[in-house]
C-alpha cells in the first residue's frame, strides 16, 4: 500500500511538473530580471527590420482603471517571420519586459514582425500579462491594420472591442520609427492550461 501511495504521488509531481513547462502551443516566459522599468528594447541596432515603437496601456477588467505593476513578457518574430535564431518556431528571440508605470503605461522598442513563411497568418506580437494581484494570461495577439493577411471576419470582430481593439493602427515618425499604440484589459483568472511555476503566480 505504502509503493501504491508513493508511485500515486510521484506521478502527481511529474504530471504538475509537465503542466508548469513552456511549448510552443502554450509558451511560458522566462522569470522577470530585477529592475524592470516601463519601457523596453528588445532588438539591438544590427537587427534587420523596420523599427516599431508601441506604446501601451494596461486596464483593469472594467476597461476604465488603469493598472500599475504589471508585468508584460512582450515576444515577436524576427523581420523574416521566425522567431529563432536557428529559423524554427520556438523559442522566441526578439523578447523584453517592461511593467507599467504610475498610470499602467509602458513602451516597447522592437522591430515590425515578419509574417510566418508560408503561412497566411498576419503579422503580430504577443503580450503575456499579469502582476499586481492579477494572474498571468495570454492577451489577444497585437497585429497591423494594411496587413493582406486579415480577413474581413478578423476586422469586424476586432471593431467590437472598441478602444481595446487589438488591429493597430501603424504610422511613421519623423525619428524614422514606425509607431502604433495599444489598450490591453486584463482578466480575473489565468487562461494557461496548467499548473503555473511559482514566478508566475
Amino acid at each position: 500500500m505504502r509503493n501504491t501511495i508513493l508511485v500515486m504521488v510521484g506521478l502527481v509531481a511529474i504530471v504538475s511538473a509537465l503542466s508548469a513547462q513552456s511549448t510552443p502551443q502554450h509558451p511560458l516566459p522566462p522569470p522577470p530580471p530585477e529592475n524592470v522599468t516601463s519601457s523596453a528594447i528588445l532588438v539591438s541596432d544590427k537587427e534587420p527590420g523596420k523599427r516599431l515603437i508601441v506604446e501601451g496601456r494596461v486596464f483593469a477588467p472594467d476597461g476604465k482603471t488603469s493598472v500599475a505593476g504589471i508585468y508584460i513578457y512582450a515576444y515577436n518574430t524576427d523581420a523574416e517571420g521566425y522567431y529563432s535564431a536557428t529559423k524554427t518556431f520556438y523559442p522566441p528571440r526578439i523578447t523584453g519586459y517592461v511593467k507599467t508605470d504610475k498610470d499602467g503605461r509602458f513602451q516597447i522598442r522592437t522591430i515590425m514582425p515578419g509574417r510566418y513563411p508560408e503561412m497566411h497568418v498576419p503579422a503580430h506580437i504577443h503580450f503575456n500579462i499579469w502582476g499586481a494581484g492579477y494572474p498571468f494570461q495570454y492577451a489577444e495577439e497585437m497585429r497591423f491594420e494594411g496587413d493582406s493577411y486579415l480577413t474581413p471576419e478578423m476586422i469586424e470582430n476586432d471593431k467590437k472591442a472598441g478602444e481595446f481593439a487589438l488591429i493597430r493602427p501603424v504610422t511613421s515618425g519623423s525619428d524614422g520609427a514606425l509607431h502604433c499604440n495599444v489598450n490591453l484589459k486584463l482578466i480575473t483568472r489565468t487562461n494557461f492550461p496548467g499548473e503555473l511555476p511559482d514566478y508566475l503566480k
